[in-house]
């Protein structure tokens, strides 16, 4: 018998064993799709690589300026360890059919007026 014979359920079982695996369904138009995740338990050392990860995640999208419409986005976001360097992606925000990427050092003069940017806009 072939692998890809075996029913979903006795796979899940199998893969389910040791615990760090398991599967979860998403029903999409009428059809189940199956996705199979890992699981890490927290007594695993790569749990802790993962929460560091995570964590700063975390940090990016609570300090994080974000502004979407329908058509448009503005997403500002400064760095962890060089507070003053910030990143932006803005479409069609500030100009119209203009998607722009925009890196701001303000370690200069420690504010926006006097930093030094950098823009790439894309028509």
């Amino acid at each position: 018998m072939n692998l890809k014979e075996l029913p979903n359920e006795i796979i899940n079982i199998i893969l389910d064993f040791d615990g760090r695996i398991k599967y979860k369904t998403k029903p999409i138009n009428s059809i189940n799709y199956k996705k199979y995740i890992n699981i890490i338990h927290k007594n695993d050392p790569r749990y802790n690589k993962l929460t560091s990860i995570i964590n700063k995640k975390l940090l990016i999208l609570n300090q994080k300026s974000a502004y979407i419409n329908k058509h448009a986005f503005y997403f500002e976001f400064s760095f962890d360890a060089q507070p003053l360097l910030f990143l932006c992606y803005d479409f069609n925000w500030s100009y119209q059919n203009e998607f722009e990427i925009c890196y701001t050092d303000m370690k200069k003069s420690g504010h926006a007026l006097g930093s030094d940017q950098t823009r790439t806009i894309y028509h």
